[in-house]
């Protein structure tokens, strides 16, 4: 029995060394614990430039700290930064396991101030580095980055006024109060003699040809209609350069008539020729008149506004076919009208366009 004890308790104690030495062995070969980044923030979030913002960071299990965009190495809890753009950080948490990463974003924008804009008179469209703010004085614009601006102002009738050097200071209000100079009115007027393009139409000779006429016929008389077409040549534009139109007329020499008669002025819409045109290939024209007059039987001068054409005209965007002059109601029967033309012998009756501008 004694033997069997012996044995046993050899064996427990072999047992109970290969236990020790397996937990032990076990104990040495444990995997160590990765970082852990608890948190990582930035405040705050957003800055304006040159101002800043303090990343901080809580971080467990780590050896080292490191963040990226040049800073480095860390320690402590936090650190100040001051991006002049928006920028992304990236903190990385480090030890013998391995590494961790987490980031934010700094976002920056710039530096804001306000102009406060008067003007004398008041209502004047703003302009903010060459664009149309929308807005009219007096007005404060907000939110104009810190820096040199270009402010301009433009109102009808008054000289443009501009500052390209126009300072505006973070957190601060620019203040401009701007006296606007009147633009006089000046005029143009265009009355070509023999070399002007104008005619008449007579329905009861379709296929007659009038342009070295010294009259234009316009009406109803007894059994045909009478039709005067004019163009004058805007090319090249006679005006100064940036001038701006504010009337422009049709002005027409009546010397005889047989009566009240409303006359309207068209655009024509096609091309004519003076040496050719008759009723029979007459040009298309539009339908509702630029302008009419009721005129009498009286010798004047007679006008019609025709600002809309000839801004048009001077600015391309429409054709210049010139104009068609006719009754507004061509069934009204013995009603005539008789114009000087520019082949008139009276130089000074000749047709006119009156073109009244001013320079900005």
């Amino acid at each position: 029995m004694k033997e069997i004890s012996r044995n046993y308790n050899f064996y427990l104690k072999i047992f109970l060394m290969i236990l020790l030495f397996t937990v032990l062995s076990a104990c040495e070969g444990i995997t160590p614990t990765s970082p852990t980044i608890n948190s990582f923030t930035a405040s705050p979030p957003s800055i304006t430039s040159g101002d800043s913002s303090t990343l901080s960071w809580s971080v467990t299990d780590a050896d080292t700290l490191s963040i990226n965009q040049g800073i480095g190495t860390v320690t402590g809890t936090s650190i100040t930064v001051s991006p002049t753009t928006t920028t992304t950080y990236t903190l990385t948490a480090t030890n013998a396991a391995g590494s961790v990463t987490q980031s934010v974003i700094v976002t920056v924008g710039a530096a804001l101030g306000s102009i406060d804009i008067q003007s004398s008179p008041a209502g004047a469209t703003v302009y903010l580095d060459g664009v149309d703010t929308g807005s009219i004085t007096p007005i404060v614009l907000t939110g104009v980055s810190a820096g040199t601006h270009t402010v301009k102002l433009e109102l009808y009738h008054y000289q443009t006024k501009t500052d390209i050097n126009v300072t505006v200071n973070k957190g601060e209000t620019t203040y401009l109060n701007w006296a606007l100079d009147y633009a006089p009115t000046e005029t143009l007027i265009l009355q070509p003699g023999s070399e002007g393009k104008d005619a008449d139409v007579d329905e009861e000779y379709p296929n007659t040809n009038t342009g070295s006429y010294s009259g234009l016929y316009v009406g109803y008389y007894t059994v045909a209609r009478w039709r005067a077409y004019l163009q004058f040549d805007l090319s090249p534009n006679p005006l100064p350069a940036n001038a701006v139109v504010t009337n422009a007329y049709l002005r027409l020499y009546q010397y005889y008539g047989t009566g009240s008669l409303s006359v309207g002025v068209y655009q024509v819409t096609s091309n004519w020729a003076e040496n050719s045109i008759t009723w029979n290939n007459q040009p298309s024209s539009a339908s509702t008149a630029e302008d009419f007059y009721t005129i009498s039987s009286s010798s004047t001068w007679r006008y019609w506004h025709v600002d809309d054409l000839v801004k048009g005209w001077l600015d391309g965007s429409i054709a210049n076919y010139g104009v068609l002059v006719k009754p507004t109601n061509e069934s009204s029967n013995d009603k005539i009208a008789y114009f000087r033309s520019s082949d008139s012998g009276t130089s000074t009756q000749r047709p006119k366009l009156e073109i009244r501008y001013y320079i900005p």
